[in-house]
């Protein structure tokens, strides 16, 4: 009881005169509450509906600035109460969140003078930070136990946690390196396509040094980095290989316990792996992994949305079209498709287009209206980088199925256009082989011999010419070998009818 007590008088004592949190329960809701739901329902969008709302007045009145500051800061004291215990939160943000509170709550008890509480509560903080590795939250139990036992004369304690403090500021110093060459890394290859490729040389440098240290340490902190920075090279490359292997390795580590399952983030792992076996062409293991790793996925996220669409895409490239169509059918049934970025719900559609014109079934039919995927061909834009090159090419097999030749010869010009502003860069090979495969089929006046005879050595080289890493890569919804094939085939039926 006496520890309640101190508690008792330290927050009567301190109590701020103002709530400090929103009452959103009470009969009579405050200036803050009500604007906090008008944004909420989305009534107040900008400054001027807020004040005309809440006052009735312009967006400079000096009442609606004061108004969003108070409730700013009733916002950011909530942030201390948030629930994170859901299984859409990355298991390391609950475990840092809980730490860093009773971290919080210590040192406020310290400054206090209140030191047998402070005690219990950094004794379990350092037990939540060794089990999950945050190397800079054990630093920070420590270094307030030692305020502790200075203050109580706890000399065993004292040199004990001395010690202690000792190692893990060694461990973090090398865990700083690691960071350091990290973060610069991450920051080069953000920027242009040509500063990337120059930066190649260093960031294998960098690589190589943070797995040197991650070996030497065993730092899950230096492993994450060494991971994700690893993941990132390999793409630039096209190493789709290595980063099969790597999340192979790294499961394989997690169910030794070699790395730590509160750290790790298995999930993105388990997106990666499936990614990986796309780009190897590798489809049979990998709908196999897929179907096996979509249970570790929430339909309420949008990691749920991002790893169908790997899944699709390997259905896609496996000529699995029926369940390429239910999978689709799948997404769209899912109450929060339209939550998610403007981008994928596009992305989506141009999925269902490529669906529709391979394998036009009821599924399809259900979850789409024809005209919205066939006819409503989105243009190509800034936007939608990554997809130009398959919405043109979409944009030539709407016309194509329509003989419409005039738009056939339009959208030729298109490609042509696009290839010499974007498609520069050798890693674009396979683009503007494509390309020259469906401008010779309209120099062939869609004729389906013709252009199979002509084409047959276009076709062995693209066959040959594998596709770039991230960096560069235009997405492939279907192989442009499989493509061509199947256009092909739409010609020869537009022939015999």
């Amino acid at each position: 009881m006496e520890d309640l007590q101190k508690l008792v008088r330290i927050v009567t004592n301190k109590h701020p005169k103002n709530a400090p949190l929103l009452d959103l329960k009470g009969k009579s809701l405050g200036k803050e509450a009500k604007l906090f739901l008008c944004i909420k329902g989305g009534a107040c969008k900008d400054d001027e509906q807020a004040a005309k709302l809440m006052y009735n007045c312009g967006a400079d009145d000096p009442r609606i600035k004061m108004l969003k500051s108070r409730l700013r800061k009733k916002l950011l004291n909530h942030l201390f109460f948030l629930d994170l215990s859901d299984n859409k939160v990355k298991i390391a943000h609950r475990y840092e969140q809980e730490c860093l509170t009773l971290l919080y709550q210590a040192k406020t008890l310290i400054n206090e003078g209140e030191y047998k509480t402070s005690h219990k509560l950094l004794l379990s903080a350092l037990k939540i930070a060794t089990e999950a590795e945050f190397t800079h939250l054990i630093i920070n139990s420590f270094e307030y136990l030692l305020l502790i036992y200075s203050a109580t004369t706890s000399i065993k304690e004292f040199y004990a946690a001395k010690e202690s403090l000792k190692i893990h500021r060694e461990l973090a110093n090398l865990e700083q390196e690691a960071q350091d060459l990290y973060l610069t890394s991450r920051l080069e290859v953000n920027k242009s396509v040509s500063a990337k490729k120059n930066h190649l040389p260093k960031l294998k440098v960098a690589l190589n040094r943070i797995e040197e240290l991650w070996h030497k340490t065993n730092s899950i902190n230096i492993f994450n980095q060494y991971y994700t920075l690893s993941i990132i090279y390999q793409e630039l490359i096209g190493d789709f290989a290595s980063i099969l292997k790597l999340t192979n390795a790294s499961e394989e580590l997690l169910q030794q316990s070699k790395i730590n399952v509160k750290r790790f983030d298995d999930r993105f792992n388990k997106y990666m792996n499936v990614f990986a076996y796309l780009r190897v062409k590798e489809y049979t293991k990998g709908l196999a992994a897929a179907e096996n790793y979509l249970s570790a996925f929430d339909r309420t996220t949008n990691n749920w949305f991002a790893f169908m669409e790997n899944y699709y895409l390997m259905a896609m490239h496996a000529g699995k079209f029926d369940l390429a169509a239910k999978l689709y059918a799948d997404v769209q049934r899912n109450g929060l498709f339209k939550k998610i970025s403007r981008n994928a719900q596009e992305r989506w559609a141009l999925y269902g287009a490529y669906l529709y014109f391979v394998n036009p079934s009821e599924q399809v039919l259900k979850q789409s209206n024809y005209f919205k995927l066939i006819s409503a061909v989105p243009e190509y834009s800034k936007d939608k980088q990554g997809f130009n090159v398959a919405i043109l090419i979409l944009q030539y097999m709407y016309y194509l199925k329509s003989q419409d030749t005039d738009a056939l010869l339009y959208r030729i010009e298109s490609l042509k256009k696009y290839a010499g502003r974007h498609l520069t860069h050798q890693l674009s090979q396979r683009n503007l082989l494509f390309f020259k495969l469906l401008t010779l089929l309209v120099k062939e006046d869609l004729n389906y011999a013709g252009a199979r005879r002509k084409g047959a050595g276009l076709l062995q080289k693209l066959k040959e010419t594998p596709i770039p890493g991230d960096a560069y890569a235009e997405i492939e919804i279907i192989p442009y070998e499989d493509l061509w094939g199947i256009i092909l085939q739409m010609v020869m039926e537009l022939e015999t009818h």
